[in-house]
């Protein structure tokens, strides 16, 4: 399925993220909110989901268990400027299938998004990943 929700408080995030997999190809929805990106998740299907971690009400941790568990084999990319350490600490047996770290390239979100789109097919057994070729810095 071509259809990506991107969840992020900042307007200019979801911007750049929509025209770049819109660009790709891909039909995509964006929220605002957790809150707002749960209730379009929950009334409509989509393939993958790219959240913000960091967002008002709930972050993106959170949004993650409740896609989860609404749909597990729905992947989630957790979107952050925090630092790799700091989210691997958390990532492992998490409810993330991926991250990346702001700002990543088109060729990383290409490559992210159709990874994880074509393993919906596969059984998923493995642990969450995170490309090291996606850069981190701290924002």
């Amino acid at each position: 399925m071509n259809k990506i929700l991107i969840i992020d408080d900042e307007k200019a995030i979801r911007d750049v993220l929509s025209d770049t997999l819109s660009f790709l190809g891909y039909e995509v929805t964006v929220a605002s909110s957790g809150h707002e990106g749960l209730r379009l998740f929950l009334n409509n299907t989509f393939g993958l989901v790219f959240t913000d971690m960091h967002m008002p009400g709930m972050d993106g941790w959170s949004l993650a268990h409740h896609i989860k568990d609404k749909s597990p084999d729905t992947p989630v990319v957790l979107i952050t400027g925090s630092e790799k350490e700091t989210v691997m600490k958390r990532f492992k047996g998490s409810f993330v299938d991926a991250a990346i770290f702001k700002p990543a390239s088109l060729e990383d979100i290409q490559k992210t998004v159709q990874r994880l789109l074509h393993s919906r097919a596969l059984p998923r057994r493995g642990a969450p990943s995170v490309s090291d070729s996606i850069s981190s810095q701290n924002t």
